[in-house]
């Protein structure tokens, strides 16, 4: 049997992953500071809302529509509306979650071996997602001088004839780092002048830690460039495993594009039933879930501010669910996590995960409960400095 080469991927587990499931095997307690499942972080949910919401009559119902169930376009309208932007149900798509939003998008935007510009570094599904589609990934660069900002010339020099979208992530992942006003619209222009679309992953857009006027929260505002805003449950309710994302169509050529996503979408009905009648119940029962997490995330953070020492530098970090790292480049990243997660049972991302063009970059998730947070970061920073001196 000949298999497709979309899926000649290297499928070897790494040192990494071979070295964690031998220590788990052989009895050893293991820090996990990459955990960032809020269904096993300690969350508490609202139980019997979440269950009553699922177990309405109308789920047994079976009256599917393209762009998704009106009841739940018009609970997440209202959303935004509650957010200060001004969204139709007509503009919401329902998908099952991001990754098939990227994949539906990549495939409306893209011919094969046309282009998609993502940020660098970044979350490592898009390449996955780009083998899939027969898109082409082209990267532009994050630059970090006290704080995280979007290399423009880089932008511009990344743009080809082939080049059909830029992709946003804002809070950007692993980084934290949430869009400025001024790079949106310089973003905005290059788009205008090449004719590209946006596509906005917005996913951690209710976890910045101190927002401010600069900070651009939303593109689902966006008039002019066709732009496409994802988002969906997974985050934002803390309910990965319900499986319901969405895309807000905004811009010039929105009508064709509609259409066209509106086929897209017919064709895999991917989203529940039961999910969707839930949700207008589950979204504003979701307030305590999204403070819990905040207040997890933005400890953690002020945790790892208050006690990184020595060698070692916690880089700013605006939002989101991840911080980075940066440590002495004696070592790869690899090294780093492999002896970490040897000697002291720490298992923490190396920066290679995320596609960092450089050695000397970790990844922690902030999700993890404080107590093993604080207890795997502090033998983490006591044995990178030990290693060093």
């Amino acid at each position: 049997m000949k298999f497709s080469h979309r899926t000649d991927w290297h499928r070897q587990q790494n040192r990494i992953t071979e070295l964690l499931q031998k220590l788990r095997s052989g009895g050893k307690t293991i820090l996990d500071l990459t955990n960032s499942n809020p269904t096993k972080c300690g969350i508490l949910y609202p139980r019997e809302e979440i269950l009553s919401a699922l177990s309405q009559p109308t789920t047994l119902n079976y009256d599917p529509d393209p762009r998704g169930l009106l009841s739940a376009r018009t609970a997440i309208a209202r959303y935004y509306t509650q957010q200060g932007a001004s969204v139709e149900p007509s503009e919401i798509f329902l998908c099952a979650g991001t990754s098939e939003a990227y994949s539906h998008l990549f495939k409306l935007l893209c011919n094969p071996g046309d282009d998609i510009l993502v940020p660098q570094p970044s979350y490592p599904l898009f390449e996955y997602l780009a083998e899939l589609n027969d898109v082409q990934l082209r990267t532009y660069r994050l630059l970090y001088d006290h704080g995280w900002q979007i290399d423009m010339r880089s932008i511009e020099q990344a743009i080809t004839l082939r080049t059909k979208a830029l992709v946003v992530v804002n809070p950007h992942n692993p980084t934290g780092m949430i869009l400025k006003r001024p790079e949106y619209e310089q973003i905005r222009q290059f788009a205008l002048k090449h004719r590209l679309a946006i596509i906005s992953d917005e996913v951690f857009n209710e976890y910045a830690f101190h927002p401010n006027g600069s900070m651009v929260r939303t593109l689902a505002r966006e008039n002019e460039v066709l732009t496409f805003t994802l988002n969906g449950i997974s985050k934002l309710l803390g309910l990965p495993q319900l499986k319901l994302g969405w895309i807000i169509l905004r811009g010039n050529e929105r009508v064709e594009a509609a259409e066209r996503l509106e086929i897209l979408c017919d064709t895999f009905l991917s989203v529940g039933t039961p999910v969707q009648t839930a949700l207008p119940l589950l979204l504003p029962s979701a307030t305590s879930t999204r403070t819990q997490i905040l207040q997890r995330v933005k400890s953690n953070y002020a945790f790892a501010a208050s006690n990184t020492s020595g060698s070692i530098t916690l880089l700013e970090c605006d939002g989101g669910w991840y911080a980075v790292l940066r440590v002495p480049s004696t070592r790869t990243d690899e090294e780093w996590a492999l002896g970490l997660l040897e000697q002291k049972g720490v298992y923490l991302f190396p920066g290679y995960f995320f596609d960092f063009d450089k050695e000397g970059m970790l990844v922690v998730s902030l999700l993890v409960e404080e107590s093993d947070f604080q207890s795997g970061y502090t033998a983490a920073v006591e044995y990178i400095d030990a290693s060093t001196r």
